[in-house]
């Protein structure tokens, strides 16, 4: 799993270990914060870089 958001001013946070610890099970993988209206580029740029 790979958590990312959109926000206009906090980030992950530790979101995606909390995310990770009631899941329980799962290979989490560092997210990404997004501002609040991302560019479609930008998106896409990071969902190709995670070498999936």
């Amino acid at each position: 799993m790979i958590p990312f958001a959109t926000s206009a001013s906090s980030g992950l946070g530790e979101s995606g270990q909390l995310l990770a610890d009631m899941a329980g099970t799962g290979d989490w993988q560092e997210g990404m914060r997004f501002g609040s209206r991302p560019d479609e580029a930008d998106v896409q740029e990071w969902v190709n870089g995670l070498g999936l």
